[in-house]
């Protein structure tokens, strides 16, 4: 059984909505929600990625932890990970990514209120992109991880999910 899955993405991509819709986690944790009252106040970009993996080292230890083992499974929207930092997976991990076709996803992206959420880089399109082609990369590279298809809702369209 699976107990720690991380979900990756872009930023837009409706990490956060899909999360909320996924019934078989009790357990679900935000690395951007976890690091929103340190970098959203002052806008700081620099040093996130290495504070996500740092995140993603904390977690791992107390879900990886054998006491902890009788705990339900924790779904982590990890969203930009560093590739070294998700890889490899440990026993009882898994990977989603979420990652659309590009033109839906700009689609979504563009539609995002700046500054809406936990964090204000949907402003940041260019680095937004990088992310896009670098996981499509690592899709064509074959990493283990589940691709998810989920069907596009243009209601959805800019509109933030609620916590």
């Amino acid at each position: 059984m699976t107990h720690l899955t991380w979900l990756i993405g872009p930023p837009g991509v409706g990490k956060s909505t899909f999360a909320r819709s996924q019934q078989e986690f009790s357990r679900c944790v935000e690395l951007t929600a976890m690091l929103s009252p340190l970098v959203d106040p002052l806008r700081i970009r620099q040093g996130v990625l290495t504070a996500n993996a740092r995140l993603m080292e904390v977690i791992r230890a107390i879900e990886q932890h054998p006491g902890n083992a009788a705990l339900a499974p924790l779904l982590v929207i990890a969203g930009l990970v560093p590739e070294d930092a998700l890889f490899p997976l440990r026993p009882n991990e898994q990977v989603w990514m979420l990652l659309p076709e590009r033109a839906r996803w700009e689609r979504q992206l563009r539609s995002r209120p700046v500054g809406g959420g936990f964090s204000q880089q949907y402003d940041d399109f260019d680095y937004s992109a990088l992310w896009y082609d670098r996981f499509q990369e690592w899709q064509r590279r074959g990493l283990p991880m589940r691709n998810l298809h989920v069907e596009f809702e243009p209601q959805l369209l800019g509109k933030i999910v609620d916590h």
